[in-house]
């Protein structure tokens, strides 16, 4: 209980930290596997996200607050934070009111902050942003108090879902209902079929919950019992494509091939970031996490650009792009190099092994996309 107290509490002072002194940008926080995105703007919260089932998550509020919703994805299209381009849209088309739009907020933050609440460790960054008024509606915003408030929902919940020995369950996984003779005995066949149209390995716990007219800890309690007696699996399943994604799918359907882009790091947080980006808008994104093992797969893949991180272990970045660009399968194909650096020499440097251009980091959706909008009708032809 200690830990999930501390987890609470350093949320919760840097949230207040932040409040207080006004601030507007992203907090980032991560572990090895995944990242969560708290976005403020003068201290209030504009919106939480991130993590897994970054979709799941915003159907399951609109399915809560306003199920009858259609949003026009194409006029988001290349935003960084979707959701809330979505919610501004649907009030600007009066699709939904303030306090429907305000009640995903607040869901979507619950369910990220109950996230963060069981990870004993995170990395955090935070980054100041010039978040454009205009595109911020102030009555959809949350406060320092009700931030507060809804941090402290989830802690009751993370304590409660703790206390009944579910710490090691994630609210993202879907339970399966095996065959068992046992269970058979003890309950009737009508309660079996309910269980088990419930408990399939399609709907998550957060999905099954929502449908759900009672206390939210009735399905954990249930879980929770038939977990002991083995009559539950907890299986992960994959996010569902967001709406971006699946205007991207419609369009790429209808149009030419795919151009192909690689992505070249170490950190797969720093490639998912460049697909989360990419994919949507129509580019078909090649994750290379090992530079050396990966040429054969640049190789056969022939991608229309390569986006590469100058810190990859292990490897000299610039010899290897020197490399790249000596062989002629890779000689025509464009190399934007991406650097926590961004100084003269350094730049220099990545000219001369052949960089066609540059990217200091932290890189944004809008430069990400100029880049690669710009590399591949331009080429190789060096910056």
């Amino acid at each position: 209980m200690l830990a999930t107290e501390t987890a609470s509490n350093r949320l919760s002072n840097t949230l207040a930290a932040l409040s207080q002194k006004q601030a507007t940008g992203k907090l980032l926080l991560e572990n090895e596997e995944l990242q969560w995105q708290i976005y403020l703007f003068k201290g209030h919260l504009v919106y939480a996200t991130g993590g897994l089932h970054q979709t799941r998550r915003w159907y399951r509020g609109i399915r809560q607050y306003c199920p009858n919703l259609r949003v026009n994805a194409s006029l988001v299209s290349g935003e960084e934070l979707w959701e809330y381009g979505l919610l501004r849209q649907a009030i600007a088309s009066e699709g939904i009111t303030i306090e429907q739009a305000k009640g995903i907020v607040r869901s979507s933050a619950y369910e990220v902050f109950f996230s963060l609440l069981s990870q004993p460790t995170l990395k955090r960054e935070w980054t100041p942003q010039k978040q454009q008024t205009q595109n911020i509606i102030s009555d959809l915003l949350l406060s320092q108090a009700e931030m507060e408030k809804v941090l402290s929902s989830a802690n009751a919940l993370w304590e409660e879902w703790s206390a009944i020995g579910l710490s090691a369950v994630l609210p993202e996984q879907a339970p399966i209902l095996k065959p068992s003779p046992k269970l058979t005995k003890r309950i009737s066949h009508e309660s079996l079929l309910v269980l088990n149209k419930k408990f399939n390995g399609q709907n998550t716990l957060w999905d099954i919950v929502l449908k759900k007219e009672d206390a939210w800890m009735t399905v954990p309690h249930l879980l929770s019992k038939f977990l002991k007696q083995g009559w539950i699996v907890m299986k992960g399943v994959p996010d569902l494509p967001s709406p971006l994604e699946q205007l991207r799918l419609v369009h790429c359907a209808r149009s030419r091939p795919q151009p192909i882009i690689a992505c070249i790091d170490r950190n797969r947080t720093a490639t998912n970031y460049l697909e989360k980006i990419l994919a949507p808008v129509g580019y078909r994104v090649l994750k290379i996490f090992d530079p050396l093992e990966g040429i054969s797969m640049l190789a056969k893949s022939k991608p229309d650009l390569i986006f590469m991180d100058l810190a990859i272990p292990e490897i000299n970045v610039y010899s290897f792009c020197s490399f790249l660009r000596k062989t002629q399968r890779f000689q025509e194909i464009p190399i934007a190099v991406l650097s926590n650096k961004d100084d003269l020499l350094t730049r220099l440097r990545a000219k001369i092994a052949g960089a066609s251009d540059f990217a200091s980091k932290p890189v944004t959706s809008k430069k990400i996309l100029a880049l690669a909008q710009k590399l591949i009708n331009k080429g190789a032809s060096q910056f």
